[in-house]
C-alpha cells in the first residue's frame, strides 16, 4: 500500500474518533455548564496526526453533529473549528508541540483567536449570551456597564486561553502516551517536526 493509501486509510479511521472525542469531552463540559470547552481536543489530535484538512474536517463535522444532538448553537462556530486546525497545522510545522513550554504558548496564541473568531457570532447572533458557562462572565461585565462586543471579547480573552492551553497539553501528553512505533505510521502531520517521531 503506497503512502497516499496508508494515509487515507488513516483519515478515515481516525477521523471519527476524533469527532467522538470532541463531542463526548465538549458535550460533558457544556452539561455541567463550565467556564471552559474542551471541545477541540479531537481537532488538535487529528491536525497533528494526519494534518489540517484531517483537522478541519474533524473540528466542522463534530460541532455540525454537536447542533444536532446536544447543543443547536455549536453549528455557528464551525469557522472557529476550521481556524484552529489550520492554527494547529502552521505553528506544529515550526515545532510548535515539541515540549511543554510552547505548547503553552500555542495554547494561549489559539485561545486568543479563537476568541476574536468566535466573539462576532456569540455579539451578533446571540446578543452576547449563549447560554454555557462563559455567559455568566459576560452578564457579570454588561451588568457593570461594558458594551457587548467588549464584555464578549474579555469574557473570551479571559477563557479561551486557558481553555485552549489546556487541550493543547491534553493533545500533548495524550501523543507522547502512544508508543512510537504506533506514531510512526503517520507521516502526513506534523509529528516529525515535534520529535513524536524520529
Amino acid at each position: 500500500m503506497d503512502t497516499k493509501s496508508n494515509n487515507r486509510g488513516l483519515s478515515l479511521a481516525l477521523i471519527p474518533l476524533g469527532i467522538a472525542i470532541n463531542i463526548g469531552i465538549g458535550s460533558l463540559v457544556y452539561a455541567l455548564k463550565l467556564p471552559i470547552y474542551l471541545d477541540a481536543i479531537g481537532t488538535i489530535l487529528l491536525t497533528l496526526l494526519l494534518g489540517w484538512r484531517a483537522g478541519v474536517i474533524t473540528g466542522v463535522l463534530g460541532f455540525a453533529l454537536t447542533s444536532l444532538l446536544i447543543n443547536p448553537l455549536a453549528i455557528y462556530f464551525i469557522c472557529t473549528q476550521a481556524v484552529i486546525a489550520v492554527y494547529v497545522h502552521l505553528l506544529a510545522k515550526r515545532g510548535a508541540f515539541s515540549n511543554v513550554y510552547k505548547t503553552i504558548f500555542t495554547g494561549v496564541g489559539m485561545g486568543v483567536i479563537a476568541a476574536i473568531f468566535s466573539a462576532p457570532v456569540i455579539v451578533y447572533l446571540f446578543g452576547g449570551l449563549t447560554g454555557n458557562g462563559t455567559s455568566l462572565i459576560v452578564a457579570y461585565m454588561l451588568a457593570s456597564g461594558k458594551t457587548i462586543i467588549n464584555s464578549v471579547l474579555l469574557s473570551g480573552f479571559s477563557i479561551e486561553p486557558i481553555d485552549k492551553t489546556i487541550q493543547c497539553l491534553l493533545a500533548l501528553f495524550l501523543l507522547k502516551s502512544v508508543p512510537k512505533s504506533i506514531l510512526n505510521k503517520f507521516q502526513s502531520g506534523s509529528l516529525k517536526e515535534n520529535k513524536f517521531i524520529s
